[in-house]
């Protein structure tokens, strides 16, 4: 099994042309699936403005955390305990995919696509990014009591919208400005693609992922 993703990695390396292609072609059919982040990154941009202050603040791209948190809660939470246990954090189609023992190949891969293309707004990703289901489980489970309260859900999407922010304030004046912002939309739409085809040419379909 390790001989045969070694082998892919190496496929990566000398199909970069192929992988560009593919991730191009999975912008284009994405488009037929516009979503909100999606958009023009300008019209994003003064959606989340709320303050018309022309840049953002993390305070309003956290504004609506707690609610995000609470529907999150409570359509997971199947038992109507108020809190998430494992099997109901698994339950999210978004949690069921273990990539962790692919993790080191997907990030040489991503890697092998920019050294081949060139491409500067493609970000490689850290191993700690494809960590199993159960690990980013209790990751989120801070206090340790196998269970996700609504505080610790909210803390994590503070802490992911957080570290969000951080990345996108290049110039660490704690604003983003929409300089700033459309240049991580065009990083996102740079990276995405690759890791999606990174992914789908390491992990064989009949193994169980």
């Amino acid at each position: 099994m390790k001989n045969t993703r070694i082998n892919k990695v190496t496929q990566c390396l000398v199909l970069g042309a192929a992988m560009s292609a593919l991730a191009v072609s999975t912008v284009a059919q994405a488009k037929g699936h516009k979503k909100r982040g999606s958009q023009d990154p300008t019209a994003y941009f003064e959606r989340l403005d709320t303050n018309l202050s022309e840049s953002l603040t993390l305070d309003e791209l956290t504004v609506n955390v707690a609610t995000k948190a609470q529907s999150r809660l409570e359509k997971l939470d199947s038992d109507e305990n108020g809190s998430l246990s494992l099997n109901e954090y698994l339950a999210s189609r978004r949690a069921q995919t273990d990539l962790s023992s692919y993790a080191a190949d997907i990030v040489a891969c991503v890697q092998a696509e920019k050294d081949a293309t060139g491409d500067t707004n493609i970000q490689v990703p850290d191993s700690s990014k494809f960590a199993s289901p159960e690990d980013k489980f209790d990751a989120i489970d801070t206090d340790d009591s196998t269970e996700l309260s609504i505080e610790e859900i909210t803390a994590a999407l503070t802490n992911h919208a957080t570290e969000k922010f951080d990345a996108m304030d290049t110039d660490d004046s704690n604003e983003v400005s929409l300089g700033e912002f459309s240049s991580a939309a065009e990083v996102k739409k740079a990276t995405k693609p690759v890791i999606k085809a990174c992914i789908d040419s390491l992990v064989d379909d009949s193994e169980p992922v």
